[in-house]
């Protein structure tokens, strides 16, 4: 019954899952993104791709190496991805290869996901890192559709949920043929949902994987700077008066670079940030940085740049329970990395990194501020804990290559097989 009930729910809720959809498309995606969610993508024909869903940026970057092994190997293979967000449309226009398809996943209606099979029939469906929708999983189950989830994982609040919304993701984890999970933690914690063994592999994290496009030009700051990088409420307040500590007592970076996880929320960082006693200068306002204590980059698509330019990286999401946000980047571009304790949807990845000397936890704001004097003062160290990060990641350069074997030796195993209809 748990499944009926959810989509009752979904459906006594549509007046305000419409409202939040217009005002999430009112200045990207637009009505393009309001008709696709609902299904509805204008095609009478299909050249049944091989479809991938990435829910937005994150998800996007992590998926471009894999979709451009996928292609090398099949160049003939259609491959459609999808994405929740414009701005995980836009990215996968500037980093998948050009004959990739893009559409907007459908809202898990059980008549938007009909529709959306109908239009497309995909020979199989990816599903990037792990987002459960039962309606959807249920369909391509019905149709014969592989369902399988690549570089997957389980976060500590999906695992720690509440008793019922567990039983509903486990009866639709049922539909899925294959996982290929990013590490051991995350393989035991599907098994915890019921999943068999012999649909679980651990292929080690896509984010390792070699990017696509070139590591950007660092910003030039023109003084030391120490990047917060993808931080959340309450983090930005607690870092910079750590800084300021630190630089009470040391000579430490003189400028603070806070890039917001979400940049809308910048003027409200700025505010915070001056109330407290900071100088701050905001990216999105065009206001000049170099007076400022605290430059707030609340802008889309420069979080490289900025993180190239900085003598160390603050990984966001570790100082409260958000699991972490991607320490992969800055490693890539050769650059110590501090993070808090709650680094969950980067386990394997923290603790490879801090095996390896690239990176270095803190556990309260103590060890925080003693972290940001030490390094300060320790170019060698910094110098060291780059080439470890940088060396880490790159000894993991096929990670997108095992990842599209498994998929297509699954795909084409399954090939043929009849559909169930829906």
């Amino acid at each position: 019954m748990l499944k009926p009930v959810y989509t009752a729910l979904l459906y006594g809720l549509s007046p305000l899952i419409w409202r939040w959809l217009v005002r999430s498309t009112r200045q990207r995606g637009g009505a393009r993104m309001r008709r696709e969610r609902r299904g509805y993508y204008g095609l009478t024909e299909t050249d049944q791709p091989l479809w991938l869903h990435c829910a937005s940026v994150g998800e996007v970057r992590t998926a471009a190496p894999l979709v451009h092994a996928l292609a090398a190997r099949r160049p003939g293979l259609p491959l459609l991805v999808t994405t929740a967000t414009a701005t995980g449309a836009e990215t996968a226009a500037h980093v998948l290869p050009a004959a990739t398809r893009h559409a907007y996943l459908p809202l898990d209606w059980p008549g938007a996901v009909r529709r959306f099979l109908d239009t497309f029939q995909p020979r199989a469906a990816v599903i990037l890192e792990t987002e459960i929708w039962p309606n959807l999983y249920a369909a391509t189950a019905r149709r014969s559709i592989p369902l399988l989830l690549a570089n997957a994982r389980l976060s500590d609040r999906t695992v720690e949920g509440a008793a019922v919304i567990r039983r509903l993701q486990g009866k639709a984890l049922a539909h899925v043929d294959l996982i290929l999970a990013r590490s051991t933690l995350d393989a035991r914690r599907f098994a915890g949902f019921g999943v068999p063994a012999e649909r679980l592999h651990t292929l080690g994290s896509l984010k390792l994987a070699p990017p696509i496009t070139p590591p950007p030009e660092p910003f030039a700051f023109r003084r030391p700077a120490l990047v917060a990088a993808s931080t959340h409420d309450d983090e930005e307040i607690r870092i910079a008066n750590c800084w300021a500590e630190a630089r009470r007592e040391r000579d430490v970076p003189q400028l603070l670079v806070i890039v917001p996880r979400h940049p809308e929320r910048g003027p409200a960082i700025r505010q915070s940030l001056q109330q407290a006693g900071f100088r701050v200068a905001l990216r999105s306002a065009g206001e000049d940085w170099q007076w400022a204590d605290i430059y707030v980059a609340d802008t889309l698509g420069e979080l490289e740049a900025f993180m190239a330019g900085a003598e160390t990286v603050i990984i966001g999401g570790s100082l409260i329970r958000r699991g972490g946000q991607n320490l992969v980047e800055p490693a890539r571009l050769g650059k110590p990395i501090l993070f808090g304790p709650h680094m969950s949807n980067f386990a394997e990845e923290s603790e490879r990194l801090l095996a390896a000397g690239g990176a270095q936890r803190f556990f309260d704001e103590t060890d925080l501020r003693h972290a940001i004097a030490e390094l300060a003062q320790d170019p060698r160290t910094r110098r060291e804990m780059g080439e470890q990060a940088a060396a880490t990641v790159q000894a993991a350069q096929d990670t997108a290559g095992l990842y599209a074997d498994a998929i297509l030796a699954h795909v084409e195993s399954r090939a043929g097989a009849p559909p169930t209809g829906d």
